[in-house]
């Protein structure tokens, strides 16, 4: 499936009376290789990356015809870069704008150093796992499930967006990872690109669902 697929396919189907909220991995990045973890935050999207965010963008206006859009995204230049693609390929004559890094999502390391350490002697994937299984000092990553409360606390009261609003929030999978686990009780494999979770919220309670090639989530949580 093309990149956003998983995505595009759910809100095919949602209520589209109901406030939808969009959280999803940045698209196609330049390699890491090489590139010193304090300077990650700069990495870009590649063209390739640009071109499927426009895309993602065209088909959303198409799916949403008319629902004026509004992106957020966290302080990383590929975030920034997806979510000016995706508003590039909205519909010109629908209201789209991007609030900057609104609502305010944090990386979930709370100590750069030590995380460093432990990703080079266990590898990213272990150290994953040993987070959302709570095996990682909260020194060094926020407990998983309180992070989620707070990501999804965020999304839900985001500044600048109204009921009718299309919100779509450009994060990483180190954010979504742990919201998947705490909603569904699942741990999924990598994301990927611009693949995430959709939110459509009534007054008291949520439907969340995500889905990829090996799992298809859905579940109705009370708003926190």
């Amino acid at each position: 499936m093309k990149p956003g697929e998983f995505v595009l396919d759910i809100l095919k189907e949602v209520p589209k009376n109901r406030r939808t909220i969009v959280l999803i991995r940045h698209s196609k990045r330049d390699s890491f290789e090489g590139v010193p973890d304090h300077l990650r935050e700069g990495v870009v999207i590649t063209p390739e990356g640009i071109r499927m965010a426009r895309e993602f963008g065209e088909s959303l206006g198409e799916i949403l015809p008319g629902k004026p859009l509004v992106l957020g995204h966290t302080v990383a230049r590929r975030c920034r870069m997806t979510a000016e693609s995706i508003r590039d390929g909205y519909p010109p004559t629908v209201p789209a704008r991007i609030l900057g890094c609104e609502p305010d999502i944090k990386s979930p390391v709370l100590h750069q150093e030590r995380y460093i350490a432990i990703r080079d002697e266990l590898g990213w994937h272990e150290v994953i796992r040993k987070w959302l299984d709570e095996e990682i000092p909260e020194n060094i990553f926020s407990n998983p499930h309180r992070y989620s409360d707070y990501v999804l606390r965020n999304l839900f009261t985001c500044p600048g967006a109204e009921e009718g609003d299309l919100v779509v929030v450009i994060a990483h999978d180190i954010t979504i990872f742990p919201i998947i686990s705490s909603v569904f009780g699942v741990k999924v494999k990598p994301i990927e690109f611009l693949n995430g979770i959709v939110i459509t919220a009534g007054t008291n309670s949520a439907e969340f669902q995500f889905a990829d090639s090996e799992s298809s989530l859905k579940t109705v949580r009370r708003i926190l």
